[in-house]
């Protein structure tokens, strides 16, 4: 029988959470179920196994692990919170929401109970509360702009851009299981860009993935590449992107924050597969890239489709935009190469409509 050990099994809970933070699964499962054989009555141990387990996909796990955590500090917000995410994750809506509630009880300037009660209350059709809920969150003093763009996209407000605290928080969330559930849904807008891309040139070249997220555009384009640069606002994401060991560098940062630093007629391919649909106006992105890329570059990229305007914030938080649109701001920098209409991915079970781009760097009257 192991002797409890407190001092010892703080280093190993430590060390676990490094590793789960690092996506090092394995590892963090092995040091924390080793800190909690030594510390049994610690809820932090507890806390972070759950954690594990639900950025590896077993909910129920969680749960248990979080039921343990919160007997021997019941008054946890934060683990009430994750409660509700694994028990929404396993379907128990009406139990989510309590423990949400309970979250917003003991903690109402807790910014994650808000949302994520929130989106559950959308889920089940009461998008009257959700906004209601979201109002009284910027009542609180909570992030005005992060809760704006919840009440923008339910009322539909259209905006420039997602903000970034969102924007990151939500792939923050997503990192672990990011790829499979991408699968799940047929998305192929990767492997689709980097077909248009090889079928007209060959490598090596110098390639920027915008918003890279976990590297599925990077490892698509690997071939192609001679230094191969992602950027991404998640940090997590890029941890996922890292292990792929694709990329020559990595950098976090917004993509247009980023270009804007980025040395002119530097780059060969610039490619972004389902960013922009986090962004709006999209007039500086094209002008920066214009910039960035060499006469004769490459920009390649995915859009959902809207039926009319320039583009719209959709109540998904996600940004569609018009070909239209897209055709006036290519001018005159650029010649589009190609087009393609397609199935972007399912979007609650309903074919997503969107269109892949690809443009040359060039006037027309050059080409």
């Amino acid at each position: 029988m192991l002797v409890p050990d407190p001092d010892a099994a703080k280093q190993l809970s430590d060390a676990g959470f490094a590793a789960l933070e690092a996506s090092r699964f394995d590892d963090a499962r092995e040091l924390l179920v080793r800190a909690r054989s030594l510390a049994p009555d610690d809820p932090l141990v507890h806390f972070r196994l759950a954690l594990l387990f639900v950025d590896t996909g077993r909910p129920a796990e969680a749960v248990t692990a979080l039921d343990s955590s919160l007997r021997l500090q019941p008054d946890n917000a934060r683990a009430h919170n994750n409660r509700g995410s694994a028990l929404q994750m396993l379907g128990r809506l009406d139990e989510a929401e309590q423990a949400f509630r309970r979250a917003l009880e003991l903690a109402p300037d807790l910014p994650q109970p808000y949302t994520n009660l929130g989106y559950l209350l959308e889920k089940k059709g009461e998008t009257r509360a959700a906004a209601d809920l979201y109002e009284a969150a910027v009542a609180r003093g909570l992030d005005p702009t992060l809760f704006g763009h919840e009440l923008a996209r339910l009322a539909g407000t259209t905006t420039q851009r997602a903000p970034e605290q969102w924007v990151r928080s939500t792939f923050d969330n997503f990192a672990p299981t990011f790829d499979e559930h991408l699968r799940t849904l047929g998305y192929d807008a990767p492997q689709r860009l980097a077909a248009m891309l090889t079928a007209r040139v060959s490598g090596p070249l110098d390639l920027l993935d915008l918003g890279c997220g976990t590297g599925l555009c990077g490892a698509a384009l690997a071939p192609l590449k001679g230094r191969l640069t992602g950027v991404d606002l998640s940090e997590k994401m890029l941890v996922q992107a890292r292990a792929r060991g694709v990329y020559d560098a990595l950098h976090i940062g917004e993509v247009n924050a980023w270009l804007a630093t980025a040395e002119t007629a530097s780059l060969d391919v610039v490619v972004a597969a389902d960013v922009f649909i986090y962004v709006g106006a999209l007039e500086n992105v094209f002008r920066h890239v214009a910039r960035s890329l060499r006469e004769g570059g490459w920009f390649a990229f995915s859009t959902e489709e809207c039926p009319s305007g320039d583009y719209v914030l959709q109540a998904t938080g996600r940004y569609a935009h018009t070909r239209d649109y897209v055709g006036r701001l290519a001018l005159p920098a650029f010649i589009v190469a190609a087009e393609d209409a397609v199935v972007i991915r399912m979007d609650a079970e309903r074919p997503l409509p969107g269109r892949l781009y690809l443009l040359r760097r060039g006037t027309a009257s050059a080409g």
